[in-house]
């Protein structure tokens, strides 16, 4: 990706021009892994055959073995050989059809200036990208080169000896009167820990990257400070040596922050958020860095201002293939199918380029299907089963260590796309839908797998939780399958070891984010087996995580909150008759519905109209019968909206409009019990 996401500096062209000392590696000895490595890297699962008599070919359900693709980094790499930045992919369209695209919600936003300091490291005070190339002359050390020259483009440099170091040659680059690097050529290699001493204080603190360069040979980049330690070639040629040859020191460039931040969305969102904050502040028009945003943004499910990043990114660069994906992603995040379905059909050939990005979006295209209003759920089982034979393909060709990491967190996304379709689906033999927790069982050993593979200094979550979210979601369907408990627990029992000792608040938000998702649906499983002290348990536990995790976001993306304090009331009250934390429940959600009823996106409003009417259904039976009316009438006006922008169907109305005309029959108002009793029959399920 690093050939796309940033601009080669000034200074690495022209240390090509410069041919330092540096001894040249293969371009592609980074893909080079030996035959043992990855064939114990990358198991083949055993097959797990879930078939259904009397349906379509493309919607029987077999799990096909798998083995791991090629990763998004090195994806991104390969996809982008040959092609410029900026330059536009094969089927990469114009950003302008984002403009055209009716109902996104989302348009670009200009970033405010920051004004930002040069800084770096220095040598003999010399600072790149502050020191004048004039005030060189007044340096007691710099003042006199052995060797002046003027290259093309304007560019300036000066070779110095100094006594201290015979061996040693030190050029400083300039152009437009400002010093751009300084190069320490070094007679012979040193190690590693003996060239840090250079830049010690400088260095101690920052956390180098292995990035190769244009010539083949790996530098060691400490991002903060523009220092780079150029290396000698190892045994290996995919991996270097610990020993130096050259000692840069540059201007501080966005690239290497974006890079890092990639490397770090595998282990740290808050570093990887921190990166591409780092990077905007030294090239504000950085695509690579608003991707990356969107993708932390995404992660704890803000989808706002996810979807203004990757907006960004796409106006700045629109070739490439991941950022479209990021956008689709965080349509259907967002539960915008519609747009998300226009946006896929207007840059579906965009992911061509690699296979690893048509798998990604074969995904994608599976959830749009399950999704969709009039959801096609054999179409989304059978793009879920072309995936895993994609994987399988591309496990064929012996990817490295990091690339089979990604590939299987593909795979296990591709096991739960197809257990979402297969529990929703309704099946000639019902016990077909319960196979659908073999496919969130095969989702499970990958993501096993991957925590192992992630290792102790991991700040990310455990993969699981993408597992067990899953899993209650499916639950919806089965509420009475035995795995719900455990998924429940083993979500709960996980996710607060990991808040208890991570440092990582983006982290611990996604974490946040997912849990509080999925114990949401845990009640409604707990409440539909009327087990109401565990949905009571699971209500509150999410409502601890969501809380958290939204605090710093607008109401409007609080509705979940509401809805769940609507339920706990409603528990409390049927379930343990305790009225007095239903009446704080209620309050709550009251209280929040009050705020965003009006501003609600239509999924959201079907939802709040359904608790509306549910809480006042509850205070009219509890006696609360004024309350009740009005709990009614707001209900049916928050799901009207939601009917006219065709989320829900008109029958949603129904028992809202019929509760409406006996409560008003019950209150002798006869002139609105007709009323209602003509808009219920009106909105009434044809028989």
């Amino acid at each position: 990706m690093r050939n796309d996401l940033s601009k080669m500096s000034r200074t690495r062209r022209l240390r090509l021009a410069l041919a330092l000392t540096a001894p040249a590696f293969l371009a592609t000895a980074s893909w080079a892994i030996s035959d043992a490595s990855a064939e114990e890297a990358s198991p083949i699962r055993q097959a797990v055959a879930v078939e259904a008599d009397g349906v379509a070919e493309s919607a029987k359900i077999v799990q096909t073995a798998t083995q791991t693709p090629i990763s998004s980094e090195s994806g991104a790499r390969l996809g982008a050989a040959g092609r410029k930045t900026g330059e536009r992919s094969k089927g990469g369209r114009l950003a302008e059809e984002l403009e055209n695209l009716p109902n996104l919600g989302v348009r670009a936003v200009d970033e405010t200036e920051v004004e930002h300091a040069p800084h770096g490291a220095s040598l003999f005070e010399v600072m790149p990208g502050s020191t004048k190339l004039a005030d060189l002359s007044k340096n007691p050390i710099l003042a006199k080169p052995v060797a002046e020259e003027t290259l093309e483009g304007g560019y300036k440099v000066f070779t110095y000896q100094t006594p201290t170091l015979p061996d040693t040659t030190i050029q400083i680059v300039g152009i437009n009167d400002v010093v751009e690097a300084i190069m320490i050529n070094l007679g012979e290699p040193r190690t590693e820990p003996d060239a840090r001493k250079v830049f010690a204080e400088e260095i101690k603190d920052s956390r180098p990257i292995l990035v190769p360069d244009e010539i083949g040979n790996f530098r060691e980049v400490f991002p903060e400070k523009g220092v780079a330690f150029v290396l000698e070639k190892g045994d290996n040629p995919a991996i270097p040596s610990d020993r130096v040859v050259q000692i840069v020191a540059e201007t501080v460039k966005a690239e290497y922050f974006i890079l890092r931040a990639e490397q770090e969305l595998k282990t740290s969102l808050k570093n990887a958020r921190d990166d591409a904050e780092h990077a905007l502040l030294h090239e504000k028009n950085s695509p690579g860095a608003h991707w990356i945003l969107a993708k932390t943004h995404l992660a704890v499910g803000d989808f706002t201002n996810a979807r203004r990043h990757i907006f960004q990114a796409i106006k700045m660069n629109d070739s490439m293939a991941q950022f479209h994906l990021t956008l689709i992603d965080a349509l259907i995040q967002s539960g915008e199918i519609d747009a998300a379905s226009r946006y896929m059909e207007a840059v579906e050939d965009a992911f061509v380029e690699h296979p690893l990005y048509q798998i990604e979006g074969v995904l994608l295209a599976s959830a749009l299907k399950r999704e969709a209003a009039e959801p096609d759920y054999d179409g989304a089982i059978s793009l879920g089963q072309s995936a895993l034979k994609m994987l399988q393909t591309l496990g064929e060709a012996n990817p490295t260590a990091d690339v089979i990491v990604a590939g299987k967190t593909l795979e296990m996304r591709a096991n739960l796309a197809v257990a979402l379709a297969v529990a929703r689906k309704s099946w000639k033999d019902p016990s077909d839908q319960e196979k659908a927790f073999e496919w969130i069982a095969a989702a499970d050993e990958i993501a096993q797998e991957l925590d192992k593979a992630r290792g102790e200094k991991s700040d990310l979550a455990s993969a699981r939780l993408e597992v067990w979210r899953t899993g209650l979601e499916v639950g919806l369907e089965m509420p009475d399958a035995p795995q719900l408990d455990q998924y429940a627990r083993d979500l709960r029992s996980t996710v607060d070891k990991f808040l208890t000792k991570t440092v990582d608040e983006v982290s611990a938000a996604s974490a946040r984010w997912t849990a509080g998702q999925a114990l949401a649906n845990a009640a409604k499983i707990f409440e539909a087996r009327k087990d109401y002290q565990q949905a009571i348990i699971s209500g509150r536990k999410s409502l601890e995580y969501l809380e958290v995790a939204l605090q710093f976001r607008p109401e409007t993306d609080r509705t979940i909150v509401g809805v769940l304090n609507a339920r706990l009331g409603a528990d409390f009250i049927n379930g343990l008759k305790n009225a007095k934390e239903a009446s704080a429940h209620f309050a709550k959600a009251d209280a929040l519905f009050k705020k965003i009823e009006g501003e609600v996106k239509p999924k959201d409003a079907a939802e709040i109209g359904a608790q509306l009417a549910a809480v006042g259904a509850i205070y009219w039976k509890n006696g609360k019968k004024n309350e009740g009316v009005a709990m009614l009438k707001r209900s049916v006006a928050v799901l009207a909206r939601a009917v006219e922008a065709g989320v829900v169907d008109k029958t949603a109305l129904y028992v809202p409009y019929a509760n409406l005309a006996t409560m008003s029959k019950a209150l002798k108002n006869a002139a609105d019990a007709a009323k209602y009793t003509k808009l219920a029959e009106a909105c009434a399920p044809k028989k």
